[in-house]
């Protein structure tokens, strides 16, 4: 029998470790391409235009500018009230001092001051555009501009936020009734639902015991709507007190206090609305009688919001305060 040579299945060894390190080496190089694919991929992505630096997703952060808003805080299934916690007028006379909104002389100057906040802890919005506009009272009716100025808004919880931006508005010659509009423009905007608020209110005292309001209502849309009234009895509540814990169930009530079924007309009250809906084309308007009766020798100041939908869409509202004496 013939002897194997030594040298033969050496060189077959070698053979085979060498094919073993060239399969290695082939998956380690197809990893790499496949690596370099993705980052070139990424890379195209996230570029806008030739010549700009390109920002890593991980470093990218975006601000959160927000003010009360009607419209958004409704979209959660809360209730809202129209006396906006964050706009109100002070006389330029008595700087700090708010004035009445339903009380307005016309062609006076006023201060529209308007409170923003960021929801980013990590982006903030430096020189941030707010944008003042009135209405004459009512649902859906006419924007007309005021002015607009830029604030410097930091991120949550650091100084500089909220932030509060002051415009100058004259009143028109012509008395009346006026809701104020605040709008914060952003392009880079984290969330741009919350960017818009409203403040709109009267106030008149029970008259035995009536208090009567008349509002316009308009189709502000380019379709045809059905506009839905209704009514409720939601402010603002107090904060409640610290407490220690910060879970699910402490958030779930803080939710709760706020929501739009936990705010009926309350009881031995009566609110009529006539008419209580209306189906009006583009820019059509009607008038609503808001007929709003207390219980008898009521003392005290009652709020009544009157909210129109189309429907299941928010399109605006008033915030009545009526006032009893007993």
């Amino acid at each position: 029998m013939r002897k194997k040579s030594p040298l033969r299945d050496c060189r077959g060894r070698v053979s085979v470790l060498r094919l073993i390190g060239l399969l290695l080496l082939a998956g380690w190089l197809v990893r790499l391409l496949r690596s370099l694919f993705r980052l070139c991929r990424l890379v195209c992505r996230d570029r806008k235009q030739p010549g700009t630096p390109n920002v890593p997703p991980w470093a990218y952060r975006q601000p959160d500018p927000l003010i009360y808003s009607q419209q958004y805080l409704q979209a959660q299934g809360l209730a809202v009230t129209w006396n906006n916690p964050d706009i109100h007028l002070e006389s330029p006379a008595a700087p700090g001092v708010p004035v009445d909104s339903h009380d307005l002389q016309p062609d006076t100057d006023y201060l529209v001051i308007a409170r923003v906040w960021n929801g980013a802890t990590t982006a903030p919005a430096p020189g941030l555009p707010v944008h003042v506009s009135f209405l004459e009272f009512g649902i859906g009716t006419t924007r007309h501009d005021v002015g607009q100025t830029a604030v410097d808004l930091a991120v949550k919880g650091a100084a500089g936020c909220p932030a509060v931006a002051t415009v100058a508005w004259r009143t028109p010659a012509t008395p009346g009734h006026y809701c104020l509009q605040a709008e914060l423009i952003w392009a880079d905007d984290a969330n741009p639902a919350n960017n818009l608020g409203q403040h709109n209110t009267d106030v008149k005292p029970l008259n035995s015991p009536h208090a009567a309001f008349d509002f316009p209502l308009r189709n502000a849309a380019e379709t045809t709507l059905l506009l839905r009234l209704q009514a409720d009895s939601y402010d603002i509540p107090p904060l409640p007190e610290c407490q220690p814990g910060n879970g699910p169930d402490a958030a779930r009530h803080r939710v709760a206090r706020h929501d739009r079924a936990a705010w009926p007309v309350p009881d031995g009250w009566q609110v009529a609305l006539a008419p209580a809906e209306a189906r009006l084309g583009p820019g059509e308007s009607t008038t609503v009688t808001a007929d709003i009766t207390a219980p008898d020798g009521y003392v005290g100041r009652q709020a009544i919001n009157v909210n129109a939908y189309a429907g299941q869409t928010l399109v605006g509202g008033v915030t009545f305060y009526v006032e009893g004496n007993g």
